[in-house]
């Protein structure tokens, strides 16, 4: 997943460590039950995703939500459904392909090159005068050739690719129940 992955590891002294201590030679049971605990880590992470949530609390709103409304992180979605787990030999890994899922979750800054670009208006046929909104290709009757100058994007950082405290007693409810059935 080269878009953005998180790897947990618990500890030797952790109770989730300890709880798959028990259960750690049954490979077929085990993969079972990183199946479960990945789809659960994915929908807990929708769920927050849903309410405008991260890591660590509510997100502050981003530009686009302001102007627009909307919510943060989802403006068509992409991000949210490519969310996915995966079991691995040894645990799951939870994340997503989608390239810009690292910067949305860690903040950084995108700058932009200064470039040429053709903008399209709307000219009334009559006066000869342009109008001063943009407007798609396709229905503008003027074009004119821009320079738009280098810009820098300063992204916020908003967690939301890992796990909370309630995400972690899920998971070890999940093994306790899967070690407790099996028994």
């Amino acid at each position: 997943m080269p878009g953005a992955l998180i790897e947990i590891r618990a500890d030797g002294d952790s109770a989730i460590s300890k709880a798959l201590s028990l259960y750690a030679d049954v490979e077929e049971r085990q993969s079972r039950l990183y199946e479960r605990m990945g789809a659960k880590l994915v929908d807990n992470i929708r769920k927050r995703w849903e309410v405008g949530e991260g890591l660590y609390g509510k997100w502050p709103l981003s530009v686009r939500v302001m102007r627009q409304g909307g919510t943060t992180l989802r403006d068509n979605s992409r991000l949210l459904d490519s969310l996915t787990s995966n079991t691995i030999s040894n645990g799951f890994e939870v994340g997503t392909d989608v390239e810009y899922g690292a910067i949305h979750h860690f903040g950084g800054e995108i700058k932009h090159e200064a470039r040429q670009s053709t903008v399209y208006f709307r000219q009334n046929q009559k006066t000869g005068v342009v109008g001063n909104r943009f407007v798609r290709q396709t229905r503008s009757n003027f074009a004119q050739d821009v320079t738009v100058g280098a810009y820098t994007v300063k992204m916020p950082a908003r967690a939301w690719l890992g796990l909370t405290v309630d995400d972690e007693q899920d998971l070890l409810n999940i093994v306790e129940d899967v070690v407790l059935d099996e028994r």
